[in-house]
């Protein structure tokens, strides 16, 4: 009971206050009076967050996305490593067996080394080309479900004040109207009890 603080839905009737902290959020926050006017400047305000923040990096990314061969680079270079390494197991089984090897043997197992670096080679590539091929897919595709998650979102929100604006508008017509019925209304009841006396 004591990570509930000060908060006692039963003395307080069950009723929910908000901490000294929100009120005090709240009450910094400016009055707005004119609402369209606000939404508008706040989609100005992000768009303009958005080119000095953003822009840039995600230019970079689209670009890197159409652009990196960094695996394919890394394949090329680990291939070379895989050829040297199994060359040098090759050799070292040789010595620790002490076999001697006569000159066809010889040529035979560095022609095999040769073929089994250029498998190594071409297997390593292209299994990097389509990694890199997926990899550069998967981040041009999360970009653009970031893009369409801030434009769905924006679209949300201006079809929110659109609405706000037009059930304002009605509101505001509904009203009037009923100013003026209550006001013929009034002058019909004044007009007949000024007749009867």
């Amino acid at each position: 009971m004591s990570g509930l603080g000060a908060f006692n839905p039963i003395a307080h009737g069950g009723d929910f206050q908000q901490s000294t902290a929100s009120q005090n959020m709240l009450s910094s926050l400016p009055q707005v009076s004119d609402p369209e006017q606000a939404s508008a400047n706040i989609a100005k305000q992000q768009y303009t967050d958005y080119v000095n923040l953003f822009q840039g990096f995600e230019k970079n990314l689209i670009e890197k996305s159409q652009t990196d061969t960094s695996l394919i680079d890394a394949a090329r270079e680990d291939a070379g490593q895989q050829s040297e390494i199994a060359a040098g197991i090759q050799q070292r089984n040789i010595e620790r067996y002490g076999t001697d090897l006569t000159p066809a043997q010889r040529q035979e197992m560095e022609r095999s080394q040769q073929r089994g670096g250029q498998t190594r080679m071409a297997g390593g590539l292209n299994d990097a080309r389509i990694m890199q091929q997926e990899a550069n897919r998967r981040l041009m595709s999360d970009l653009i479900n970031i893009g369409q998650g801030v434009n769905r979102s924006s679209m949300a929100q201006m079809q929110s004040a659109a609405g706000d604006a037009a059930q304002r508008k009605v509101a505001y017509e509904n009203a009037q109207s009923q100013h003026k019925q209550q006001t013929y209304s009034t002058l019909g009841t004044l007009a007949i009890l000024a007749m009867s006396i």
